[in-house]
């Protein structure tokens, strides 16, 4: 019965095996975690759960400025190279790759790997405490039954009392018994042992693990020759190297083969442990991240050639076991950003958000179309004067100068210079109008300059509705638009004027966007009211803005604000404020009282032209 402790060591070798061989698949150099977990993938550990692993046995790893290397990397260059390859091999604890060791010795002596590649057979041939076998693996002879030391003379093979001294010496410098090898022995009969596959039948014969000195000291045993001229032809390393690449048995770090169903339970054991060490860990004592070039070309690399954008905290976490509660993941989140941001083939679409050009959506680089103003008609009146007139806005009434600077009023392509306020706010009201609600998109008039952030020009942002539902969106300084709000606008009933609170959040690339259930009274359109528009819009092609008005104004018969009519009449066509404004002023057929804000059609002025008032602002 292997007691726990043994099971456990057994358990954490394997995996620490698995680790230590994954430091070997490239050329050698420290690792980051997310490095080695890459190379373990089939083990299934977090970055978490490896770093508790490889914290937890100094006895094999250490780490330097967040990076990981095997422990037998600290010695010194003085270190004979015999010495070295020992320690390689006795870290592992399994035989390792010549060239995995040749590379090992380049990196420690700094010399060639080809160089130790061509040396290393004969080094380990000669060498008292190492074997190779046939496809270039070293191991440690003390893993194997040496009989080396017995010489055949002084032993007479054909006396049985001799050949039973012989083979208890053999035992005691092998540190076995008879008593422990009697059993396997009588198990071991009748098996071809000058053939090296005879292991592989025994262990399907024993059907439990066996020490290999032991199966060793079968191939001996069952080959000694009664004529003392004879070679003995038992070879420890065949054997061993037999059962290694039979795929049906697996190398424990107590010198025993177990059949390889075995392993998922290490594993899982090994990982229970893992647990307990996690659960005790302090909070990681960090230095500032630095990345090696290699590191960055490698993220480049990936990200080049993964779809979708890369956000830089994400690949923190990932790469680099970075969270938000790390103390230095600001500072990391720099570097990082800065390295991708310098390295120029990835682009930058704000604060930590990276991806390539054909990550962009097409419709978010240009203005829709419907956003065009047309070309007005035409129409001129009995005088040969078109009715669609151009006043100053000094020749607008007081109150209709401060109505047309309303953002409400104004849209894209329709705007007055952008500019900060003197206090940027934490949250502000979007109201919306068509046809943004059908375009899912949102006027950057109604955001003062500071809200968003300023660069770059386009740039992806995330919106979280009051359902808690996050919207990717897309801001672009250049077109004045944020796009890809569609799912969101689909789910109104308000055809305008629905009500949004937009506010910020700790995080300056995510912002609260939650619908209040209001509407905007000025800019609300009932169902009816909005197929009277639509109707209106098949006719617009024959009327100008003036006569336009009038219609609308003839179905508000209490009057209207500026933004009613100025929000109806971009419905039927897109109509600029300054147009909608310099009508209305001009015209003694729109008329609006002192000290109100709204307008009142009066019937018996319609056809009569433009004040002289009016005419002496004109300016087309």
């Amino acid at each position: 019965m292997v007691s726990t402790e043994t099971s456990t060591r057994l358990d954490l070798d394997y995996l620490a095996r698995e680790v230590l061989q994954a430091f070997m698949q490239e050329e050698p150099m420290p690792l980051r975690t997310n490095e080695i977990r890459e190379r373990v993938a089939h083990l299934s550990l977090s970055s978490a759960e490896l770093r508790a692993l490889l914290l937890n046995m100094p006895e094999k790893f250490f780490q330097e400025e967040r990076r990981w290397q095997p422990l037998y990397r600290k010695s010194s260059r003085q270190t004979p190279t015999l010495a070295l390859i020992e320690r390689i091999v006795r870290a592992v604890g399994a035989p390792v790759a010549r060239t995995a060791i040749a590379y090992e010795l380049g990196e420690r002596y700094r010399r060639s790997y080809e160089y130790y590649e061509t040396i290393l057979p004969r080094m380990a041939r000669n060498a008292e405490t190492l074997f190779m076998t046939s496809d270039h693996r070293i191991g440690l002879r003390e893993w194997l039954f040496n009989p080396d030391w017995i010489e055949p003379i002084p032993y007479e093979w054909e006396r049985p009392e001799e050949r039973e001294r012989a083979v208890h010496d053999a035992l005691f410098y092998n540190d076995l018994k008879w008593d422990e090898v009697e059993r396997y022995v009588q198990l071991g009969q009748g098996l071809d042992w000058t053939c090296p596959e005879a292991a592989i039948r025994f262990l399907q014969k024993l059907g439990e693990p066996v020490a290999n000195r032991v199966v060793g000291f079968l191939g001996w045993y069952f080959t000694l020759d009664p004529d003392p001229r004879w070679v003995f032809p038992y070879d420890g390393a065949a054997l061993f190297e037999v059962v290694l690449n039979s795929g049906a048995y697996v190398w424990g770090s107590d010198g025993k083969w177990y059949p390889t169903d075995i392993v998922p339970q290490w594993l899982a054991r090994a990982k229970d442990q893992i647990q307990e060490w996690l659960r005790a860990m302090p909070t990681e004592e960090t230095q500032p991240l630095e990345l090696r070039p290699d590191e960055v070309e490698h993220i480049v690399a990936n990200l080049l050639n993964t779809e979708g954008i890369a956000r830089a905290s994400k690949l923190l976490e990932e790469l680099f076991e970075v969270t938000p509660k790390s103390r230095t993941f600001r500072e990391d989140l720099d570097t990082l950003v800065n390295a991708l941001w310098s390295d120029g083939r990835l682009l930058w679409f704000g604060y930590d958000r990276f991806g390539r050009e054909t990550d962009v959506p097409e419709y978010v680089r240009t203005v829709p179309s419907v956003f065009e103003f047309p070309e007005l008609p035409d129409i001129r009146n009995e005088d040969g004067d078109r009715y669609d007139v151009l006043i100053d806005p000094e020749g607008y009434p007081k109150s209709l100068r401060d109505e047309v600077l309303d953002v409400r009023a104004q849209d894209v392509l329709d705007e007055e210079t952008p500019a900060y306020p003197e206090q940027i706010p934490n949250s502000l009201r979007i109201v919306l109008r068509p046809p943004h609600r059908d375009l899912g998109t949102i006027p950057l008039c109604q955001i003062p300059l500071g809200f968003l952030p300023d660069e770059p020009p386009l740039q992806q942002l995330t919106f979280i509705d009051e359902n808690d539902r996050a919207y990717e969106v897309w801001l672009n300084h250049e077109t004045r638009l944020i796009y890809g709000l569609f799912d969101k606008f689909a789910e109104l009933d308000p055809i305008s004027g629905a009500i949004f609170i937009l506010e910020r959040t700790d995080q300056p690339d995510v912002y609260r966007f939650h619908y209040t259930g209001e509407v905007d009274p000025l800019l609300a359109i009932s169902a009816s009211r909005y197929e009277r528009l639509l109707n209106l819009q098949n006719q617009a092609h024959t009327m100008s803005t003036y006569h336009l008005l009038i219609e609308l104004m003839r179905d508000h018969p209490r009057g209207a604000d500026f933004l009613t009519l100025h929000n109806e009449l971009n419905i039927i066509r897109r109509t600029r404020r300054e147009r909608t404004a310099s009508v209305l002023s001009a015209y003694p057929c729109f008329e609006l009282h002192r000290g109100s804000p709204v307008w009142h059609l009066k019937e018996e002025d319609i056809g009569k032209p433009i004040t002289k008032k009016a005419r002496s602002y004109l300016l087309e």
